[in-house]
Parts: C-alpha cells; structure tokens; sequence
C-alpha cells in the first residue's frame, strides 16, 4: 500500500495527474482499510502478574501482519481505532466480603524505543467467582517502526479464564482499523 507524500508550496500550480495521486489514493486505502481482529487468550489458564497476550486466532486485512499472536504491525503508519475485550473468572481465594480484586487490560505500542502503554482499563469486584470482563477502546497513532500489543494483569490472586459454554474465541479480543492513513500524530 503506497503512502501519499505530496507537498505543495502556497499559490503552487498543480496539474491534475498530481491533484489525482494526492486525493485518489487516500481515498482507496479508506474504502478497503486495513485491520486486524484477534480473538481467544491462547497463552494462558490464569493472569497474576501482567502478562502480555497471546491469541488464539486472528483475522487480517490490507497487510496487517503478526509472527507470534502477540505482537501486530500495520501496513502503514496512521491513525487507528483500538479496542480489546477480555473477560475472567475472579481469584477462587477471594472471600467475598473483605478482599477486592482488579483485572486490568492495557494495549500499547512497541518500537526500539519503549513499550509504553497507551490506552488502559480496569474492573474491581468483591464478588467470588463471578466472570468480570474489561474493555478498551480509542484512537492511536501508529508509527510505521511499531507493532500494536495488548496485555493483563490481575491482582488480588490468579485471574482465569471462564469456564462457560461460550467458545474462548467469543470472551477475549483485540482489534485495528486504519482511519486516518499518512497522519503523523494524533
């Protein structure tokens, strides 16, 4: 997928291949975008400290591309829409009455300079054995040298997957669409 790199100088004359190639393209990318969706926390039974996640499956779209189920890297640097799912069962050592639990989701980027976290969300509970689930969603510019990640971490004892008829893949995912592309920050 070809970015757009036309500048222009003020009261520059333009012709209409160049008027073209700068709107056209743009367009295209935006009619079909790229995206990803991953679901099912595929490394893991239970979340204690933070630990990044490994999918089960993932579907993608326009070049999004990943080598591990953890780690995913656009086609082209942009702005995206973000969001991330996952449901848990609480700690089975929690009492019900005088000790409380967090679950807490954070999706971030990863490029040679750091790993920081950008967008974060929590659930707390008092109620044992009760399925909690934590969801994150907002913009995020991604650079072209980064990847997009998702992790958790629980507190108050060992957070575990539900043990529901559901399909795992329906409890937890994580997801991407390009809606800005050629943006260079948010």
């Amino acid at each position: 997928m070809a970015t757009v790199n036309e500048k222009w100088l003020s009261r520059q004359k333009v012709d209409a291949a160049t008027m073209n190639r700068a709107a056209y393209q743009p367009i295209r990318t935006l009619s079909d975008p790229p995206y990803f969706r991953a679901t099912g926390i595929g490394n893991t039974a239970a979340i204690q400290k933070e630990t990044s996640i490994s999918w089960m499956e993932s579907d993608t779209a326009g070049g999004f591309r990943t080598s591990n189920m953890t780690d995913f890297k656009p086609p082209v640097p942009g702005i995206y829409w973000v969001t991330a799912t996952i449901a848990m069962t609480t700690p089975s050592t929690m009492d019900g009455t005088q000790s409380t639990a967090a679950l807490i989701l954070q999706v971030g980027t990863t490029s040679k300079a750091g790993s920081p976290a950008i967008l974060k969300g929590f659930t707390t509970t008092k109620v044992k054995g009760s399925y909690q689930s934590v969801h994150v969603a907002g913009l995020m510019f991604i650079a072209n040298d980064q990847t997009i990640w998702a992790s958790a971490e629980g507190i108050g004892g060992a957070w575990t997957k539900p043990k529901s008829g559901n399909p795992a893949t329906s409890l937890a995912s994580f997801s991407a669409v390009l809606i800005s592309a050629d943006a260079t920050s948010l």
